[in-house]
């Protein structure tokens, strides 16, 4: 069988490569099946040590470290980058492994923010590859997806979590669910964005949808408040009870070149889940969480390793390097806002619009 590289700089149980990891080697439930990797051999670097990489040694004998003076070997038929820290989407490659992934025919995967270099098609050396974070594969509740082709009006993702672990998540969700509207992605005009209180005043100025907000809340099963306390049923938007219950709210609002307004708003202390509403152009209304399975099972990876195989394998299509490189310009930008205290940004960058021509999410049933 071929051989697989997985690079990580280092390897902390609970991580996005150890989980992705673990379901290579020793597989994942699928579709109520127990599926199995496609590679006989998973490739490690030799610089990682430490209690958890000499488990997984003991355990299978299809794990093996590899020096990086050697580059790939023969035979091996793909790759994969992932953040090795719990909670990150950062991925950090030593420059020997980034100019052997560059210069690298064999298909791959980024889990996490890929490095700007390799989303310039302009640019002699640039991989092939797909890069993404858990997030917009996981399993939706309900399984609602946005109509191929459908003419948005505005999108909305509630997502918890520090900045700027959460934003790159949102980002990479959110252009999940937008590519493939009608027209594709024209590019950004403007980025805004509000905190704390001003993020309710910003509501009730108009500057974002409140119904998309209510109906996003509606998704989730763990509002917090006294619905945590003593299980009683709550309408925490409806009783007014969402700013005192909001911690380190951010709010992102994101002006399309083609009209499109698209919503990151952070929801700690009021639910926990992330969960996106949208609005058609015709008034319908889409809603959905973004399901993510408690840990220490974390199964939201399962979903990600059955995406990254099938991507792998080539039978499931993959955006274009322009969404990739929106998802970099987007975090970009939101670094400088944040530094810089600026409350509004006009896009810098070209606008970089691309087209899918379906959704790439894929409902289990």
């Amino acid at each position: 069988m071929p051989s697989l590289f997985f690079y990580v700089d280092v390897l902390e149980e609970g991580s996005a490569a150890q989980q992705v990891l673990d379901r290579l080697l020793f597989g994942w439930p699928e579709r109520g099946r127990f599926a199995e990797a496609p590679w006989g051999n998973i490739l490690l670097p030799d610089h990682l040590n430490g209690p958890a990489v000499e488990r997984r040694l003991r355990a299978t004998d299809k794990l093996s470290l590899i020096s990086q003076n050697k580059g790939l070997p023969e035979g091996c038929a793909a790759w994969i980058v992932a953040p090795g820290k719990p909670d990150h989407w950062d991925v950090k490659l030593n420059q020997a492994w980034y100019e052997a992934l560059s210069k690298c025919s064999q298909p791959g995967w980024v889990i996490g923010l890929p490095p700007r270099p390799w989303c310039d098609e302009a640019l002699p050396q640039t991989p092939r590859f797909q890069a993404g974070t858990a997030l917009p594969w996981t399993w939706r509740l309900p399984e609602v997806d946005l109509p191929n082709q459908c003419p948005l009006e505005e999108v909305m993702v509630l997502i918890r979590g520090p900045y700027h672990q959460a934003e790159k998540q949102a980002v990479d969700a959110l252009l999940s669910l937008i590519g493939h509207r009608r027209g594709g992605e024209s590019g950004i005009d403007s980025v805004r964005l509000l905190q704390g209180d001003k993020v309710w005043q910003g509501a009730r100025d108009g500057l974002f949808a409140w119904d998309l907000f209510k109906a996003a809340i509606s998704r989730s099963h763990s509002k917090q408040g006294d619905a945590k306390i003593d299980g009683r049923t709550q309408d925490i938007v409806g009783l007014g009870m969402v700013p005192s219950l909001a911690r380190d709210t951010r709010a992102w609002i994101i002006h399309h070149v083609d009209g499109l307004q698209s919503v990151i708003i952070s929801v700690d202390g009021i639910i926990n889940d992330d969960t996106f509403a949208a609005r058609s152009k015709d008034g319908g209304i889409f809603s959905a969480q973004f399901y993510q399975p408690p840990r220490p099972s974390d199964h939201r990876f399962s979903r990600l390793t059955s995406t990254i195989v099938r991507s792998l394998d080539g039978t499931q299509s993959s955006p274009p390097p322009q969404r990739h490189l929106l998802w970099i310009d987007l975090i970009d930008c939101m670094d400088s806002m944040m530094s810089g205290m600026i409350s509004k940004k006009s896009w810098e960058h070209p606008h970089k619009p691309y087209h899918c021509s379906h959704s790439l999410w894929q409902s289990e049933s």
